[in-house]
């Protein structure tokens, strides 16, 4: 019990601290590795690995695993996600997809009645579950790049499935959104619930101690056979009569076909430093190399910081950025994608030129009538429903970030999707099934849970990848391109990737520290809804004013995003790390 209360005060102490922080002051340096999640605990297990001698990867999985058992409104075992491996030794980085694909029995209209989406359908409950890929890509990942073994890498994780873990602030409203999703399962009610003096489920107070032994068992399992149970044996058959019993899709067949994918990173540079991101099936990943690199060339000695004149460069390099994923993006399978074109010097040069520095420009007027990269007619799109105040608790992802002393680095973005996925737990097993399949477009023009508007290119296909925002991204150093600065992500849906922008903009313009820049005002822009959102944190009122004045519509949120940050000094390789301030996470390292 002591060591659960040691839990307690941890995530507490680090809100705390982290909300406080923003100076220079608050950041430590670290002679050895670093590391930043989104939960104390899954911190604490990277660390764990660092202390016994593993590398970044071995961290990385670890901190995974862990947060599939702390965090399942974000991640788990029945997710997917992305990450970019660097080894400091021979310079190169790789990219690994283990993003969940669509069954072999969806089909392109399976959300759509009487030529409509019908609610609910892609986001709650079996039918909106995609074949997962978080177990093979962790395990994968650990079996090719890590030194420790998996008994001792998903140790932590088992511990914490054991011996349970205290609910925080951020759990419990995340589970009071999805309350009515999670009551529609008996496994995921029994887990992630509990029942008040009147016997209604409902979210469990803060402090309440939750285990999970099913999932303590299955992780074990995995410890000591690696993926296969999950994908051709007991636990593969757990899901599948979960799913078929709540009206999915999800065969014996699916799960054994699945198989991770390996890109080469997507490359670009942002004042000297070359940058490495995700590809497609990410869209994230090209927003970040698109928008960076318009910002370049529009302001080639820096940007102002704050300055209403750099907002709104920012504010239209997005709008089209956005339009661009629109259009072009799918699953790089399926759908041929003019990436090279996309983000070519030339083309990005044409982008900044279309900008009009003293007005912004309608949304709809971006969209021309055409074809999709997928063959579909392009119409305006129907963006008018979506309103990003009303489901920001639902919405969840998590990232991890690792730098260790050798200077071998991590980005890995994975998800779930909505908070607590689908809601469904496959029977006996504690595996919480994602709800990847509203990454899709449902219906060309229609948007998503996140607002984001697709066409044909991204349309629901048996095997296909769904899009996704996310966007591990690893920053080098000017001096030495093979020497990585900066790992950074976040959460937050179509909001990832202009937080991964803005983090790196605040220590290249900026020259902020990592807490700093992950701790300042954010501000976002995604076409569509044609919308300019800002933060609590994010501009002064004049500066407001002046936007207002050049035709953006604005709208205050609260806060998104949780970016997960680790910096390298590349003159004296001192590392910082630091985790969001809006959130429950930590960073740490080795002294």
């Amino acid at each position: 019990m002591g060591k659960m209360r040691t839990h307690r005060k941890s995530w507490a102490l680090a809100l705390g601290v982290f909300l406080a922080a923003g100076s220079a002051g608050a950041t430590r340096q670290y002679r050895g590795g670093a590391v930043a999640t989104a939960h104390p605990m899954a911190s604490e297990a990277a660390l764990k690995m660092l202390n016994k001698g593993g590398n970044a990867v071995d961290a990385a999985v670890a901190a995974a695993f862990t947060l599939a058992v702390v965090g399942p409104y974000h991640s788990g075992l029945g997710g997917g996600g992305f990450a970019l491996v660097h080894d400091a030794k021979t310079g190169e980085t790789r990219a690994l997809d283990f993003r969940e694909v669509a069954p072999q029995a969806a089909t392109r209209d399976m959300y759509v009645k009487d030529g409509k989406v019908v609610p609910g359908l892609s986001t709650d409950g079996a039918l909106s579950v995609a074949v997962p890929g978080a177990v093979a890509g962790y395990l994968e990942l650990l079996e090719k790049h890590g030194k420790l073994s998996r008994a001792v890498v998903l140790q932590p994780a088992i511990e914490a499935a054991r011996a349970g873990f205290w609910v925080s602030p951020k759990y419990q409203a995340i589970a009071k959104a999805r309350r009515d999703c999670l009551g529609q399962d008996p496994e995921a009610a029994r887990i992630f619930l509990v029942k008040n003096a009147e016997g209604a489920l409902e979210a469990p107070p803060i402090g309440h101690q939750l285990r999970q032994p099913d999932l303590a068992r299955t992780l074990t399992t995995l410890a000591k056979s690696g993926p296969a149970p999950f994908y051709t044996g007991a636990l593969a058959q757990a899901m599948v009569d979960t799913v078929k019993a709540g009206g999915g899709l999800i065969t014996r067949e699916d799960l054994k076909a699945y198989k991770t994918r390996t890109h080469a990173p997507m490359e670009g540079s942002y004042r000297g430093h070359r940058l490495l991101t995700m590809p497609p099936p990410s869209a994230g990943g090209v927003a970040v190399v698109q928008t960076l690199g318009v910002l370049e060339k529009l302001r080639p000695q820096g940007l102002a910081f704050r300055d209403p004149e750099e907002i709104h460069l920012y504010a239209e390099t997005l709008r089209r950025a956005y339009v661009d994923r629109t259009k072009y993006l799918g699953d790089p399978a399926m759908v041929q994608i003019p990436l090279e074109r996309l983000t070519s010097s030339g083309y990005l040069a044409d982008l900044a030129g279309s900008i009009d520095p003293k007005k912004a420009t309608p949304s709809v007027s971006l969209l021309p009538p055409g074809e999709d990269a997928g063959g579909s007619t392009l119409k305006k799109p129907d963006a008018g429903w979506y309103d990003p105040s009303t489901s920001s608790e639902k919405k969840n992802t998590t990232h991890v970030s690792v730098i260790d002393k050798d200077g071998n680095a991590v980005a890995l973005t994975t998800t779930v999707n909505y908070g607590f996925g689908s809601c469904v737990v496959a029977k006996g097993t504690g595996i919480l099934l994602n709800d990847q399949m509203d990454d899709f477009s449902a219906r060309p023009g229609v948007p998503n849970a996140y607002g984001l508007v697709g066409y044909e290119a991204n349309s629901i296909a048996p095997g296909k990848v769904p899009l996704s925002s996310m966007s591990p991204t690893l920053v080098f150093s000017k001096e030495d391109p093979k020497k990585v600065m900066l790992a950074v992500g976040s959460p937050g849906g179509s909001t990832i990737p202009t937080t991964v922008i803005q983090v790196i903009s605040n220590v290249v313009d900026q020259g902020m520290d990592v807490t700093r820049a992950v701790g300042e005002g954010r501000v976002h822009h995604q076409y569509l809804p044609d919308e300019l959102w800002v933060d609590q944190w994010g501009l002064e009122a004049a500066t407001l004013k002046a936007l207002e004045a050049k035709g953006h519509k604005l709208r205050r949120l609260p806060a998104w995003g949780d970016a997960e940050a680790v910096y390298s000094d590349p003159r004296t390789n001192l590392r910082s790390a630091a985790s969001d301030p809006r959130n429950e996470g930590t960073a740490l390292g080795q002294d």
